[in-house]
């Protein structure tokens, strides 16, 4: 099975459509989180890491979102 790696920026509206996915935030200065996306508020992503915690991250310090999905073939 396939996957494809799907970028988007952090300025995107369809962010809470990726709630609850596992994906990587990849900041300005070029450092990646990895976590689970718990929700979005007042302009700061929030996501759960490896170790149940949960991180903030403010839209205007993100470059892009990455996440993958499965690919049909």
């Amino acid at each position: 099975m396939g996957k494809r790696i799907i970028r988007i920026p952090a300025t995107t509206e369809t962010l809470s459509d990726l709630k609850g996915i596992r994906l990587n935030v990849v900041l300005r200065n070029g450092v990646t989180y990895f976590g689970r996306l718990v929700g979005q508020e007042n302009q700061v992503l929030i996501l759960e890491d490896g170790l149940l915690r949960k991180r903030r991250y403010p839209l205007q310090q993100i470059e892009e979102i990455v996440y993958d999905i499965n690919a049909a073939f």
